[in-house]
């Protein structure tokens, strides 16, 4: 299996850069309306959405992989976990960076060979 970083962890496919999927994450939620970070369902449904999006669009796939879904998920709880409660949280350079962070950690360890799923 090829390294995986943090920054390299959505080279298989076809993302060069991490920072490219936060910055469409973070237009996809202003575009929402969602520039302030609140602890609610609909903020973290958003969050999902839009990263769903950036990814699809920065990646030209037609849906997400079962393991970059898993991460997903995965990072989102995790995200909910640790800001939970801190509604002055910046979305743009705080939030979603340790998202992200989270999330190619975890697209990662769900990777196998060949980039296939290989659960948790």
């Amino acid at each position: 299996m090829v390294d995986c970083t943090t920054t390299s962890s959505f080279t298989e496919h076809g993302v060069d850069r991490g920072s490219a999927l936060i910055q469409r994450t973070y237009y996809r939620l202003a575009a929402a309306g969602l520039t302030e970070f609140e602890s609610t369902d609909r903020f973290f449904d958003q969050l999902e959405a839009a990263f769903t999006w950036a990814y699809i669009a920065s990646t030209g796939e037609p849906g997400v992989p079962p393991h970059v879904e898993a991460a997903v998920e995965d990072a989102l709880a995790w995200t909910r976990t640790r800001f939970d409660g801190d509604e002055d949280v910046d979305v743009r350079t705080e939030l979603l960076p340790r998202f992200y962070s989270e999330l190619a950690a975890f697209h990662c360890a769900y990777r196998g060979e060949n980039g296939t799923f290989e659960g948790y």
